[in-house]
C-alpha cells in the first residue's frame, strides 16, 4: 500500500479499492497491481517529480481521475503495463518533457479523455496506447505545445480510436507535431476538431496497411493527412486541410480508396507507383493557403472521378498560371471552377492543362464556373487533357444586374485597364475577387438618399402640427359657449324670424391661440428588385410651437417654429444617418360659409451626418459624411362641410409640394489600418416631392359639462405621388471614374391614408389633443402621432 499521513495522504486502499483525495506528491502503485479499481477524487491534487508515475499498475484495472495529476520529465500520470484496463480522464492532466498523460500497454485496454490533458514541454504523447484490439477515445481536450508531440499515438494494431473533442499539436515555433499517429488495421473516426500547428506537422499520420479513416470534422496541419499504406479506405465527410504551404491529403498508397464528401483544402499528393488508388470527389477540392502558389500540381495516380456534386477549384492568376489537376484515368462530371487570385487580367487569359490524364479523358464537367461575378469561364477538351480559357465580363455588363449597378458599373469599367499601377490597381484587383455583383451595391453610395426621404417625412409632421390648429378652428369649438353646441359654420343656418335674429346672442371668440405640439413617427419603405434599391425606414421625433389670430370671423393666420432630430437605416447598404432639423412656417385659413380653403408655407434647414461600412473589396472600410439642406414647401386644402347633426362630415382635396436643396459633399472613409480608398464625393442635389390628398374628414362633438366638451375626429383620404423618386449622383474620391447616379427607395406613389385623434376642450381657454396619422401602400407603411396643449384668449 502507498500511503502517507491521512491529512495530506493522496491516496487510501481499502483492498482493491483505492480513493485519492487532498494534497500530496506521491501516486500509487509500482506497475505490478492487478484488478485495482483506483479514484482520484475532484479535490485531490497530486504534484510528482520527473522520472515518477502517477498512477501506476499492470492489468485489469480501472483508474479513474476526477482531480489533477501532474508529473515531471520522462513520467506517465496514468500508466497501465498489462490489458485489460478501463482508464477515465474527467480532470486535468498536466506532464513534462518526455512523458505520457497516459500510457497502457497490452490488449484489450479502454482509454477514455473526458478532462483535460496538456503540456508545453517537448516529447509528450496525450494519450500513447501501444495495445491491440484496444478502444481510445477524446472527448474532451488535449493541447500539447511543445515540439515532436502528438495528442494520439496508437502503436499497436487493431485499435479503435475516436476523437470528438479538441487536440491541438505544437506552436508556430515548434515542429514535428503530429496531432493523432497511428498504425495498421486502425479505425478512426473524427468528428471534432484536430489542430497541428507546427512546422512540418500533420493532422493525422498513418503508418501501416489496412486502416479505415472516417473525417466529419476539421483536420489541420501542414500535412491535414500523411499516409503510407496499402488497402486503405479514407472517407472525408468534414475539412481536411494544410495550414503552411504543405498538402491535405499526402503520402504513398496502393490499393486503397479516397472518397470526399466534404472539403479538401489543399494540394493532393498521393504517390502509387502501380496506378491502383481511386479517388471519387463529390465534395470540394481547393487550395485557399495563401502561402501554397498559384500553379501548385495536385498529383492522384489511379482513377479519378467526380460526381455531380463535386467541385475541382483550381487557382488562376492573371499571369496565366494555374493550378492543376494529374491522375491516370479521369471520370469527369460536376464543376469546374476558376478562382479568381488578386490581379488586372486581359480581356481573355488561356490555362493549358488544368486537368491532365495518362488515359483518355471519359465525360466533362457538367459546368464551368468562376468564383468572380466579373469573369465567365470555357473549358476545351482534348484527348487527355482540359484547357480553361478565363474571359472578362465589363462591369456594367454582366447578366442579372440591376439599373443601379449598371451604373456604377459602366463608371468603374471607363477607369478599368489591365495595366493600372498603384492604389487604382489595387482597387481593380480586389474588386475582381469580388464573387457577386452586390459589390456594386456597396460601392454605391444609394443608402445615403434615406435623408431624401426622411427631410421630406419631418417637413410633413411639422406641416400637420399647423394643419392641426386650422382643422380645429373650422371645427367651429373656439370661442363657443360651453355647452352651447354650436359649431363654427352654425352662423351659416338661416335663423327663422327677424325677431330671433335680434335675440340672438353675441358670438364670443378668442382672438388669439397659443399652442405646443410634440410629434413623432416612422416609416418604412421597400426597395424595387429592377432597380436595384434597398429598403429604407427611419424614426423621426420633433416638436413644435406657435400663435394664430382672428384677422376676421372667417379668417384665421399664424405662424410656428420647431425642430426636430430623425435617423434612418438602409441596412442591405449598411447604412445610417441622422437629421437634425430647424423649422418656420406660417398658415391661414379662410372661411366661406361652410367652404374652406386652407394653406400653408415652411422652411426647414437640416444638418445631416451619413455612416456607410463598405465590405467585400479588400479591407472593410467606414465612410462618414455630413451636410446641410435646405427645404421649401406648401399645402394647399380645399374643403366642404356637411352637417348630420352629431357628426359633420367634410370632402376635401390637398396638394402639397416641397423642394429640398442637397449641398455637394465628400466622405471620409477609413480602414482598420488607416485611410480608405472607396469614400464618395456626392453631387448638391435637388429633390421634389409632390404628393395630392382626395378624401374625406369627420368630426363629431358630445358636451361633457362643466364646461368641458370631447371631439373626436378622423379622416380617410387616397395620396397620390407625382415625384416619388429619390436618388444620388457620387463618384469615387481616389479612383478617376466618371459620376454614376442611382436611385434609393422610392416614396409610394399611391398609399391609403387613415388619421384618427381625439380634442378635449378643457374650458374656454384652453384644450389638448391628440392624433394617430398612418398611410398603407404596397411600398411600405408609416405610422405618426401628434399631441398639443393650446391656450386661447
Amino acid at each position: 500500500m502507498w500511503a502517507t499521513a491521512p491529512a495530506h495522504a493522496a491516496c487510501d486502499q481499502s483492498g482493491t479499492s483505492v480513493t485519492c483525495s487532498g494534497t500530496a506528491t506521491a501516486g500509487f502503485g509500482d506497475g505490478t497491481q492487478n484488478g485495482y479499481t483506483v479514484t482520484v477524487q475532484p479535490d485531490a491534487s497530486i504534484a510528482l517529480g520527473a522520472i515518477v508515475n502517477g498512477i501506476w499498475l499492470n492489468q485489469n484495472n480501472t483508474v479513474t481521475n476526477n482531480g489533477t495529476i501532474t508529473t515531471g520529465d520522462n513520467s506517465s500520470a496514468i500508466r497501465g503495463d498489462g490489458g485489460g484496463n478501463t482508464v477515465t480522464n474527467n480532470g486535468l492532466i498536466s506532464v513534462g518533457a518526455q512523458s505520457n498523460g497516459i500510457l497502457v500497454s497490452g490488449i484489450g485496454n479502454a482509454v477514455t479523455n473526458n478532462g483535460t490533458i496538456t503540456s508545453s514541454s517537448f516529447n509528450v504523447f496525450g494519450i500513447d496506447l501501444s495495445t491491440a484490439g484496444s478502444v481510445a477515445t477524446n472527448i474532451g481536450t488535449i493541447t500539447l505545445t511543445g515540439s515532436a508531440s502528438n495528442g494520439f499515438n496508437i502503436l499497436g494494431v487493431n485499435n479503435n480510436v475516436l476523437n470528438s473533442g479538441t487536440i491541438t499539436v505544437g506552436n508556430s515555433a515548434s515542429t514535428n507535431d503530429i496531432g493523432v499517429a497511428l498504425r495498421a488495421n486502425i479505425t478512426f473516426t473524427n468528428t471534432g476538431t484536430i489542430n497541428a500547428l507546427g512546422g512540418n506537422s500533420s493532422g493525422v499520420n498513418v503508418f501501416g496497411d489496412g486502416d479505415t479513416i472516417v473525417n466529419k470534422g476539421v483536420i489541420r496541419g501542414t500535412s491535414g493527412l500523411f499516409i503510407i499504406g496499402m488497402n486503405e479506405s479514407i472517407v472525408n465527410n468534414g475539412t481536411i486541410a494544410t495550414t503552411s504551404a504543405g498538402g491535405s491529403v499526402l503520402g504513398l498508397m496502393a490499393q486503397s480508396s479516397l472518397t470526399n464528401n466534404g472539403t479538401i483544402d489543399g494540394r493532393l499528393l498521393v504517390n502509387d507507383p502501380f496506378n491502383t488508388n481511386t479517388f471519387t470527389n463529390a465534395g470540394l477540392v481547393t487550395i485557399t493557403d495563401p502561402s501554397t502558389p498559384v500553379g501548385t500540381a495536385h498529383l492522384f495516380p489511379g482513377t479519378f472521378t467526380q460526381t455531380a456534386t463535386g467541385v475541382l477549384a483550381l487557382r488562376v492568376n492573371a499571369a496565366g498560371a494555374a493550378d492543376t489537376f494529374t491522375t491516370t484515368t479521369a471520370n469527369l462530371g460536376g464543376t469546374l471552377r476558376a478562382v479568381i487570385q488578386p490581379g488586372t487580367y486581359a480581356p481573355t487569359t488561356l490555362y493549358s492543362g488544368v486537368l491532365t490524364a495518362t488515359n483518355p479523358l471519359n465525360g466533362r464537367f457538367d459546368q464551368v464556373t468562376t468564383s468572380s461575378a466579373f469573369y465567365s469561364a470555357a473549358a476545351t477538351y482534348n484527348s487527355t487533357s482540359v484547357d480553361l480559357t478565363l474571359t472578362r465580363s465589363g462591369f456594367g455588363a454582366v447578366a442579372g444586374e440591376t439599373a443601379n449597378q449598371r451604373a456604377v458599373g459602366n463608371a468603374l469599367e471607363a477607369g478599368y485597364s489591365p495595366s493600372l499601377t498603384g492604389a487604382a490597381a489595387a482597387f481593380y484587383s480586389n474588386l475582381l475577387q469580388a464573387g457577386s455583383v452586390r459589390v456594386l451595391d456597396q460601392l454605391s453610395g444609394e443608402g445615403t438618399s434615406g435623408t431624401q426621404n426622411t427631410a421630406f417625412a419631418v417637413g410633413s409632421l411639422f406641416g400637420q402640427t399647423m394643419d392641426g390648429q386650422m382643422d380645429a378652428w373650422r371645427a367651429g369649438h373656439r370661442g363657443d359657449a360651453a355647452g352651447s353646441g354650436a359649431l363654427g359654420y352654425a352662423s351659416e343656418r338661416p335663423v327663422t324670424s327677424a325677431f330671433n335674429a335680434l335675440k340672438a346672442p353675441p358670438r364670443v371668440e378668442p382672438q388669439w391661440h397659443a399652442w405646443a405640439s410634440g410629434f413623432g413617427g416612422n416609416q418604412s419603405l421597400s426597395g424595387d428588385a429592377s432597380i436595384g434599391s434597398a429598403g429604407f425606414s427611419d424614426r423621426i421625433a420633433g416638436g413644435a410651437a406657435g400663435v394664430d389670430h382672428l384677422l376676421g370671423p372667417d379668417l384665421l393666420v399664424g405662424i410656428a417654429v420647431g425642430g426636430s432630430s430623425a435617423t434612418f437605416n438602409v441596412d442591405e447598404r449598411l447604412t445610417s444617418g441622422r437629421l437634425d432639423g430647424a423649422h418656420l412656417g406660417g398658415y391661414a385659413m379662410q372661411r366661406f360659409g361652410v367652404t374652406y380653403l386652407s394653406g400653408q408655407l415652411a422652411y426647414s434647414h437640416f444638418n445631416n451626418s451619413t455612416t456607410r461600412t463598405i465590405t467585400g473589396i479588400g479591407a472593410d472600410e467606414v465612410a462618414k459624411g455630413s451636410f446641410g439642406s435646405d427645404q421649401f414647401g406648401g399645402r394647399l386644402e380645399v374643403g366642404r362641410s356637411y352637417d348630420f347633426g352629431t357628426v359633420t362630415v367634410t370632402p376635401f382635396a390637398a396638394i402639397q409640394a416641397a423642394r429640398l436643396w442637397q449641398e455637394g459633399y465628400t466622405e471620409t472613409s477609413v480602414t482598420g489600418a488607416g485611410p480608405g480608398v472607396l469614400g464618395l464625393s456626392y453631387a448638391s442635389r435637388g429633390v421634389s416631392s409632390l404628393p395630392t390628398f382626395l378624401g374625406s374628414k369627420f368630426d363629431a362633438r358630445f358636451t361633457l359639462g362643466n364646461g368641458m366638451m370631447w371631439m373626436p375626429f378622423g379622416s380617410l383620404a387616397w395620396v397620390h405621388e407625382f415625384s416619388p423618386n429619390r436618388d444620388v449622383t457620387a463618384s469615387l474620391i481616389s479612383m478617376p471614374v466618371p459620376a454614376f447616379t442611382v436611385e434609393g427607395a422610392r416614396a409610394a406613389s399611391d398609399a391609403g391614408r387613415v388619421e384618427l385623434g381625439s380634442r378635449l376642450v378643457l374650458n374656454r381657454w384652453s384644450e389638448l389633443s391628440a392624433r394617430f396619422t398612418g398611410e398603407f401602400s404596397s411600398a411600405g407603411q408609416s405610422y405618426a402621432g401628434t399631441g398639443t396643449f393650446r391656450v386661447n384668449w
